[in-house]
């Protein structure tokens, strides 16, 4: 059966591009297409698509009251935005994003025909991507299960985690139960294009007891405070006397065609800090992650990942246990408090 997917746009251009786009992937077919909210909502309860790409700013309803009456029914259809770029557009995405769209496609504002290469290439990459993900969970007939914790004491000067496909929410979740004492500073690399990643920051520091930023060169890490990977630029380290701070990359190329990636910052993440590391690997397309993971834990590093059952995209996460590279794997809603146990269970021993 092909996958179908549902356009929700009010520029005819826009249909038109994503419409050809998918059309030129394999298995997936163009269910239909709506020129604003009313009507998608309309189409899909008669068309009952596997995937809606759907606008924000529309005539008779916009795509955030969309979501708002797709959650009333109760309608589990995934739901990828397209997003502006801009500012103001970063800030709707991210309410999007907590109003359960599971991933959104940046596009320019104004005349979209100024960057259409760039439009089509990540409308491709990340439908086929889904596409692949969501076949490969719906062929599996068990839950990929790792060992639990090895015994022994551990000792972190960092935690770190990685996200991709799903993240912006459930990062939201392990935050929300992370205190302003948590005694290790903490890295997060989400997959997220450049404008987009301040504005998921301010998400995260409201919901958390910790201070959220941007991660910005030269910044000296605390405990209490966590930094976020700036999109377009690979997150690294530098020793500065007895401390350590953030170094920004927009030299080196992507890496696992992500940039920033979480396979980069955890890879310069342990050669400065070698198994002293509590990292979180969550939900999200590909495999981006699992070689440094696989490297920390074979260094004693502690490393937790998101189980199936609450991933949107059980990839990088599985991945990951599959690799041998995971100790525990945890229910969203419980990774907070782990983490917390963790690194709070080793202040406690400190003192």
């Amino acid at each position: 059966m092909p996958f179908r997917v549902l356009i929700v746009d009010d520029s005819m251009l826009v249909r038109q591009i994503v419409g050809d786009v998918l059309r030129r992937i394999p298995n997936v077919e163009v269910a239909g297409e709506a020129r604003d909210g009313q009507m998608g909502l309309n189409l899909m309860r008669e068309l009952k698509p596997d995937l809606m790409i759907l606008d924000i700013e529309m005539p008779v309803m916009d795509g955030l009251t969309l979501l708002a009456e797709k959650r009333k029914m109760g309608d589990s259809t995934p739901v990828m935005m397209l997003s502006s770029l801009t500012q103001a557009g970063a800030a709707v995405t991210m309410q999007a994003l907590e109003a359960g769209a599971i991933e959104f496609v940046p596009k320019p504002a104004g005349d979209v025909g100024i960057r259409l290469e760039d439009l089509e290439n990540q409308i491709e990459l990340k439908v086929a991507g889904l596409v692949h993900s969501l076949m490969e969970q719906e062929a599996r007939s068990r839950q990929v299960v790792g060992p639990r914790l090895r015994a022994g004491e551990h000792s972190f000067k960092m935690a770190l985690i990685g996200a991709s496909t799903g993240g912006p929410q459930s990062l939201q979740t392990v935050f929300s139960h992370l205190p302003g004492d948590f005694p290790v500073p903490l890295v997060v690399v989400q997959h997220m294009p450049p404008i987009f990643t301040a504005a998921f920051a301010q998400r995260l520091d409201r919901v958390s007891g910790l201070q959220v930023f941007e991660a910005e060169e030269g910044m000296r890490m605390q405990p209490g405070q966590a930094y976020v990977a700036p999109g377009g630029k690979h997150l690294d380290f530098r020793r500065k006397g007895d401390g350590i701070t953030l170094h920004l990359d927009s030299e080196s190329p992507a890496h696992n065609a992500h940039k920033p990636s979480v396979d980069f910052t955890l890879h310069k993440a342990v050669d400065l800090l070698d198994g002293e590391i509590l990292a979180v690997i969550m939900t999200g397309m590909g495999r981006d992650g699992v070689e440094a993971l696989v490297r920390l834990h074979d260094r004693g590093g502690v490393v937790l990942a998101q189980d199936e059952a609450s991933s949107i995209v059980f990839g990088m996460n599985r991945r990951s246990i599959e690799a041998g590279a995971v100790d525990e794997v945890l229910e969203l809603e419980k990774i907070g408090a782990r983490m917390v146990d963790l690194a709070g269970r080793l202040e406690r021993q400190k003192t």
